[in-house]
């Protein structure tokens, strides 16, 4: 089949989405200037008051030879490139180390050595990411905790807040925070409110201008600000600007560290270590955001980018940023959003974003000089902020307020679910109090060190979830009632045990006493595996011994959360390829889809001894008309009469009775098989047996049908329509409020099995 010809519209119109691409980078490109420059500041700090001299540099070399090599490596919709806050903090840490080795040892942090420093740990962090890529470790980050993450985040933001102190308070950055009383002695409330009145304009615009660049709107009117009150009071002291950038400075650093190799490897040799371990901790930390904001902008635009592929454009794209001493490149997200915003796409997108960077730098360079110092701290005020884990905060106060509020609280929580709430909180406050009082680098070891140790603990820990029996819980079968009285006396002899975790060796020793918790008189073990991550040949092992053992004491064994399709069964069946015939069929007879199908076997076993009896009939086999919900009570004149208004129905296995939404048209009267309420994606809420009614709400109120009603199996039904019963109540007043009083006794005893339901889940009882 050839391809379609091009014709010259086609052409105009590709080349207009192509500018309107590119354009919108630039917008996003400008749009994102303010936390390029803040961040270019924060990753230099150490070095005063020459910050922004290497720092602004440093940082539109990320954007446009950084940012551009990943721009056409990477593969992903939308490869945005630039400096993030988490990297930019550690390379303070780094500088901030070797500035107090160089003092130490009666030296001064020289420009090239500066430039040095900050190459080869971006070059070695590019490499180590590269080294990642190359051993398929892309999909670690899914294992990270949230709480570990959440800790790592908020230290930062503590720190990135810090350090805008200096600059708020117009101090010298070096007073802050070794001489923190001096330095507040000597600050200044004009660059003070400089910077929180610039954060309030960011805020501001962004809660009531969503759709607007609120940094560089605020960077701006901040500038504008500043030069104003400059000229109006001249005494005022707002602060400094960031001066003259003296890119020929930084040029001529960087020729010095490549012109002399030799040099530049004896100027690094005594910072190694800490440069090796600086690049470990960029690698992590960066390929982290990295990989995150990827899982985020997959999950928005629904595709599925590969992650070892981005580890390995980030890789290139930091050795070869790192060969013009830029800052650590990461996939921005803001910076993405940004282009986006404006109506930038793919990866035309982005590469008019580094265009427009390498534009700005050219020919805007020298403006930047007039830029506040306290401007660019008030902006780095909200990129704090919005680095802030919100809700682990609020699940921090939410607890504190619990403990000081109501220590001993019925509902305070006090299961599985609040114990891991608890631990995942101590967690976070953890990792967040160690990263700022020893730095990201410590935080991260302690991060990584406490998902290790909270893996373990939790596949070492209780397999019990909760325990209860089908008389707190039964299932949700709806059954005539001479059949539900038989089965209040069995349902306490029916337990139900879930599990959560791991089912391995390390715990299969559990899972074999848990035949020693089950009381002597019990007839059914059920075991709900639903939270039950994976199963190793010692579990499954143990499995087969506890259903010998509850065997052996008559008691039946039944393993719920085993679908057709569960991964666990075939792990089962991987492991016991002898379990269908040789254990009475554990998997094959008593696997059930979920709990409540488990209850429902375990209900039908428990009703075999009344069979034939005649106190119950087969569940499924055909009950005279005469003894079903609907007609109970009534003589047999009565009987007969209501007959006379019923209409018969059947259906085949697996056919519609009725669909939600429908208007309710009558109550149906089941007489054989089963019909069961399902949702629209299969989910059963209830069954009915032979012998009971369903339908009546939606007659008694008049609304739609709640959900869909499906035949188990070959069913038999009679419909009593709204008609007819209006049609009764004119004949026989009588034999209808019967009828009316028989449907309202049907309600309650539904509604009481589900208090009942309720209040044990609740733990009320």
């Amino acid at each position: 089949m050839t391809s379609p010809i091009a014709t010259p519209s086609h052409r105009l119109a590709s080349v207009l989405a192509s500018l309107h691409a590119l354009l919108g980078g630039a917008v996003g490109a400008v749009v994102s200037l303010a936390i390029v420059l803040t961040l270019g500041v924060l990753a230099l700090a150490p070095m005063g008051s020459r910050a922004a001299l290497i720092g602004v540099p440093a940082a539109f070399a990320c954007v446009i030879v950084g940012a551009g090599i990943f721009s056409i490596c990477s593969r992903s919709r939308m490869a945005a490139g630039g400096p993030s806050s988490p990297t930019a903090l550690i390379i303070a840490f780094l500088l901030s180390q070797v500035l107090r080795q160089e003092q130490a040892s009666g030296g001064a942090l020289a420009l090239t050595l500066v430039l040095a420093v900050l190459s080869a740990a971006v070059m070695v962090m590019g490499l180590l990411q590269m080294l990642m890529a190359a051993m398929k470790l892309g999909r670690l980050a899914r294992f990270v905790p949230q709480p570990v993450l959440a800790g790592f985040m908020n230290g930062v933001a503590l720190l990135v807040l810090l350090a805008q102190v200096p600059a708020l308070l117009a101090v010298a950055p070096e007073l802050w925070p070794g001489q923190g009383w001096r330095a507040l002695q000597q600050a200044h409330g004009g660059a003070l409110a400089l910077g929180l009145g610039t954060a309030g304009l960011v805020w501001l615009l962004a809660w009531r201008a969503p759709r607007w660049p609120a940094a560089l709107a605020g960077m701006l009117l901040g500038l504008l600000g500043f030069h104003l009150a400059s000229a109006t009071w001249p005494a005022l002291d707002l602060g400094a600007t960031l001066g003259a950038l003296e890119a020929e400075q930084f040029l001529s650093g960087l020729f010095a560290v490549w012109a002399e190799p030799v040099a530049t490897l004896s100027l690094l040799a005594p910072h190694a270590r800490a440069i090796g371990l600086t690049a470990i901790l960029l690698a992590m930390v960066g390929s982290l955001e990295s990989l995150l904001n990827l899982r985020a902008a997959d999950q928005r635009s629904g595709e599925q980018s590969d992650e070892n592929r981005e580890l390995w454009a980030l890789g290139l794209a930091n050795i070869g940023g790192g060969l013009f001493c830029a800052l650590p490149v990461t996939r921005s997200r803001s910076r993405a959003m940004a282009i986006e915003m404006a109506g930038g796409r793919g990866g035309l997108g982005a590469i008019g974003a580094v265009l427009c960077s390498a534009l700005l730098v050219g020919f805007a360079g020298d403006c930047l000089a007039y830029l506040p110092r306290a401007v660019l701290a008030g902006v780095m005020l909200t990129v704090a902020f919005s680095l802030v884990d919100r809700r682990s905060i609020q699940q921090l106060l939410q607890q504190l307020l619990q403990q000081l509020g109501r220590p001993n609280s019925p509902h305070s929580p006090s299961n599985s679910d609040g114990r891991a709430r608890r631990e995942g909180l101590l967690t976070m406050s953890l990792v967040c109090l160690l990263t700022l009082w020893q730095g990201p680098g410590a935080g991260v070891i302690l991060g990584l060190l406490l998902s290790i140790l909270l893996f373990l603990r939790g596949l070492n820990r209780s397999l019990v979830r909760a325990r209860f029996s089908a008389q707190q819980r039964p299932s949700r079968r709806v059954y005539p009632p001479q059949v539900e009285l038989a089965l209040r006396e069995a349902r306490p002899h029916i337990l139900v045990v879930e599990w959560e975790g791991a089912l391995f060796f390390g715990n299969a020793d559990r899972v074999q006493d848990e035949a020693r918790h089950v009381p002597a008189d019990a007839r059914c073990l059920i075991v709900d595996l639903q939270r039950v991550l994976s199963i190793d040949e010692s579990g499954a092992m143990a499995l087969l011994q506890l259903h010998a053992a509850l065997a052996r004491r008559a008691c039946r064994l039944l393993l719920a959360g085993l679908g057709p399709n569960s991964p666990l069964r075939s792990q089962l069946m991987d492991h016991l390829p002898e379990a269908k015939s040789a254990t009475s069929g554990l998997i094959s007879n008593q696997c059930h889809l979920d709990v409540d199908h488990a209850l429902e076997a375990a209900e039908r076993q428990a009703l075999q001894k009344c069979l034939g009896s005649g106190q119950v009939h087969e569940l499924g086999g055909a009950v005279p008309l005469a003894q079903s919900s609907l007609l109970r009570d009534l003589s047999a004149a009565q009987q007969t009469v209501a007959t006379v208004y019923l209409q018969p129905l059947s259906l085949k296995a697996g056919e519609r009775l009725f669909s939600e939404g429908e208007l309710g048209n009558g109550v149906y009267v089941l007489t054989r098989g089963s019909i069961s309420i399902v949702s629209g994606s299969g989910q059963r809420f209830m069954s009915f047996s032979a012998g009971t009614m369903l339908g009546e709400l939606a007659l008694l109120d008049g609304q739609g049908r709640s959900a869909d009603a499906v035949a188990d199996q070959d069913a038999e039904l009679f419909l009593l329509t709204s008609q007819a019963l209006s049609a009764m109540a004119a004949a026989d007043p009588l034999l209808c409020s019967q009828l009316y009083r028989n449907m309202a006794l049907h309600l309650a005893t539904r509604l009481r099995v589900a208090t009942s339901a309720w209040r044990s889940a609740a733990g009320l009882q």
